[in-house]
């Protein structure tokens, strides 16, 4: 058992090591586009003003009174 632990922790250790021969990423243009930037937040208060209009619909249906 004890030979297990030793392993996975000489593992774990060994990972920090191993990071650092990773290639650095390269940085995100910072001109991007903005074009998705606006229609996600078009989409998003959309879909908040739709669900609020559906919320508010359905307790509109409940306050009416059934014939």
């Amino acid at each position: 058992m004890d030979r297990i632990v030793f392993a996975a922790l000489s593992l774990l250790a060994a990972r920090q090591v191993l990071a650092d021969e990773a290639p650095a990423v390269a940085a995100a243009p910072l001109d991007a586009d903005p074009t998705g930037l606006i229609v996600f937040a078009l989409v998003f208060v959309g879909m908040i003003g739709g669900f609020a209009y559906y919320i508010w619909s359905q307790e509109r249906k409940k306050a009416q009174p059934r014939k």
